[in-house]
């Protein structure tokens, strides 16, 4: 079936969502990434191949390849054991974020596996390399905190992007010509059927909740982590105070956020009430209704002004978004590499405990 990108921007649009890239694989746009013009959350939004949506003519367009990641590739070989799935999901459980889905039927079958496979991860740098394979845990980790909801997660790494997908597998994608940096990036995922089915409520909260959940978890996962190398390791004065520094650095990006969010509120409201002033100027008989001449200079006058207010808005509205965005940014990549650093070294850890207790059975 064919799918029409103007119905589904104006679609998007009219629940106040804007989409900002685009990203195909082979023919197809299979990936999208929206974000919201009345809070700036943004989201990536799947459309199976079957709906067949072709883009054109638009700006940031970037083609996509699988790439292949076989299991014996994906195991923590920076680790002295793998850790213990039961181990991981009692750090990352399911979130508690209550968001009314109903169930639904399956919402499509899963990726046909005809897209072309044949990069693999031995063909990247050894850099790249282990921080796919680091993107990769991370995201096996989080799994099991979107197992029973129909938002899943992706990351964002240089060119790269990895998903957890509907069916609760793991894909990587590599982006050709596409912008490079090596910050993580969280972005919540939802396919085209769910939002769908969201469309009468507001997905943005939703989007919110989530996100904020993971925030959560993550958040009380580094205070896990902290006290566990605080219990093994003898310098854990120092492991304390780096990440108390850390996590001073992400309360102050939060405020940030927050602070932004509440101008972008204002402006919002500001906005509105410009429009509201213009349609009654416009479409009312009010004081400046058509009277003469004079009536349609001054009435022609404050319309003038009302937009240029409205401009003015518009570019404070703009400059806030990107800055919620960039602080956004900058606060997943510190959580993501913390929770990152943290996790490895808490296993290690535990495997140097136990060789320790190997140790002292054969002195």
């Amino acid at each position: 079936m064919t799918l029409s990108i103007s119905k589904l921007e104006n679609m998007l649009a009219s629940k106040g969502f804007i989409i900002k890239s685009f990203y195909t694989l082979e023919e197809y746009c299979i990936y999208l990434e929206v974000y919201s013009v009345q809070n700036a959350d943004s989201f990536m939004l799947y459309v199976s191949s079957r709906y067949e949506l072709i883009v054109k003519d638009r700006e940031n367009i970037y083609d996509m390849q699988y790439m292949e990641m076989k299991t014996e590739e994906t195991i923590a070989s920076n680790y002295a054991a793998e850790p213990d799935k039961v181990e991981v999901e009692d750090f990352y459980n399911e979130l508690n974020v209550d968001l009314n889905n109903e169930k639904v039927d399956d919402l499509e079958q899963q990726l046909k596996e005809n897209y072309d496979r044949e990069l693999t991860l031995k063909d990247l740098s050894k850099e790249d390399r282990d921080n796919i394979k680091d993107i990769f845990r991370q995201l096996s980790r989080f799994m099991f905190c979107v197992k029973n909801i129909k938002f899943k997660l992706s990351i964002f790494y240089k060119n790269y992007l990895c998903s957890i997908t509907k069916d609760d597998e793991l894909d990587c994608f590599i982006i050709k010509h596409y912008p490079s940096t090596s910050e993580r990036k969280l972005y919540i995922y939802i396919d085209l059927k769910t939002l769908y089915t969201k469309l009468d409520t507001d997905i943005s909260c939703d989007i919110k909740s989530i996100k904020d959940g993971i925030y959560r978890l993550l958040n009380q996962n580094q205070l896990k982590h902290s006290k566990i190398l605080n219990e093994m390791l003898e310098q854990r004065v120092a492991i304390i105070q780096y990440s108390d520094i850390v996590y001073n650095k992400k309360e102050t990006y939060i405020l940030y956020i927050k602070e932004f969010e509440k101008l972008l509120e204002t402006l919002n409201q500001s906005e509105q009430e410009f429009l509201n002033k213009i349609n009654e100027i416009k479409y009312t008989n009010t004081e400046y209704g058509i009277r003469g001449l004079q009536d349609d200079i001054k009435r022609s006058h404050i319309l003038s002004k009302y937009d240029e207010e409205l401009s003015k808005i518009n570019k404070i509205k703009k400059e806030t978004i990107n800055n919620i965005l960039l602080t956004r940014s900058k606060y997943d990549n510190i959580t993501l590499k913390m929770d990152k650093i943290l996790f490895d070294n808490s296993i290690m850890i535990h495997e140097i405990s136990k060789n320790f207790a190997k140790l002292a059975e054969i002195v």
